[in-house]
């Protein structure tokens, strides 16, 4: 499949040792010079931030509530790529002040200059793809933050409906979550692409003809959102990948593995101020 374009739609980032005696004052100038939103939790990290300024959002996440007390913790920063360069002022200490930075997580985008209607997509591992207005996910929405979740939508409609941007030709976006194994030195994401071709098939349907009738069925129900892949049984499941891998497939591994140092310029050259292309033991 030709010119895809990858990129970085949203990254959290984990900061270790950060100590109270920054983030108390860090957290307070926040709310008074951004008003900042502070709320607690009693689950998860105790301590949240939800900071927007002029179309930019950063939410910071700190001491995590199941460690023991102590004076330094974790401190973990989810936001876009962009806005780690509009809120570098304020992140810059908050780097100088930490022992690690640590990629968690990201969702990885594909864009595809193709209609989302000419598109055939399926798991390959068992989660239930279904569409709702006009979208297809992966998984439930509580599982937002799962390794592997995926939402694929028109992206060209989103940019015409949410800010007024119109384009030429199509394009349809797919986005997956990508969680490493082990969490890795920011500096280092470089050497780790992420690999998506186990988890997902992605073809364009240019072909519908070579299907037999009964497969042909169910492709257009999946495609159309009148079917959720759960309601095709496994063994039509085989069949329908089997022909689809005969017509132009998007392979997600080769694609990210070509653009990954591109897209992880911004977060790297942000918080670590290196990118390290040299292999390492994570």
């Amino acid at each position: 499949m030709k010119d895809v374009q990858v990129s970085i739609d949203r990254i959290v980032v984990e900061f270790t040792d950060v100590y109270w005696d920054f983030f108390n004052p860090f957290q307070l100038r926040l709310r008074e010079y951004l008003n900042a939103n502070l709320r607690l939790k009693e689950k998860g990290f105790k301590y949240h931030l939800h900071v927007r300024d002029r179309g930019h959002y950063l939410h910071i996440s700190y001491q995590l509530t199941f460690v023991p007390k102590s004076r330094k913790n974790t401190l973990r920063i989810e936001c876009h790529p962009d806005s780690l360069v509009h809120f570098y002022s304020w992140l810059k200490p908050l780097k100088d002040n930490a022992t690690d930075i640590l990629f968690i997580r990201c969702d990885v985008a594909f864009d595809i200059p193709l209609l989302i209607s000419e598109l055939f997509t399926l798991s390959l591992t068992g989660r239930n793809m279904r569409t709702w207005k006009g979208t297809r996910y992966s998984n439930k929405k509580h599982q937002r933050q799962v390794a592997g979740y995926s939402r694929i939508y028109d992206k060209k409609r989103q940019l015409m409906q949410r800010y007024g941007k119109i384009i030429e030709g199509e394009l349809t976006r797919f986005e997956i979550v990508y969680v490493p194994d082990e969490k890795i030195p920011l500096e280092a994401i470089v050497q780790f692409p992420p690999k998506f071709n186990r988890l997902y098939l992605c073809t364009h349907l240019t072909y519908p003809e070579r299907l037999k009738p009964k497969q042909r069925k169910r492709v257009y129900g999946l495609m159309s959102g009148e079917l959720q892949q759960k309601d095709v049984s496994g063994y039509y499941r085989r069949l329908i990948v089997e022909e689809m891998r005969k017509q132009t497939t998007l392979d997600f591994d080769e694609v990210a593995a070509a653009q990954w140092e591109e897209a992880v310029t911004i977060p790297c050259a942000v918080l670590s101020g290196v990118i390290n292309k040299v292999a390492c033991t994570v």
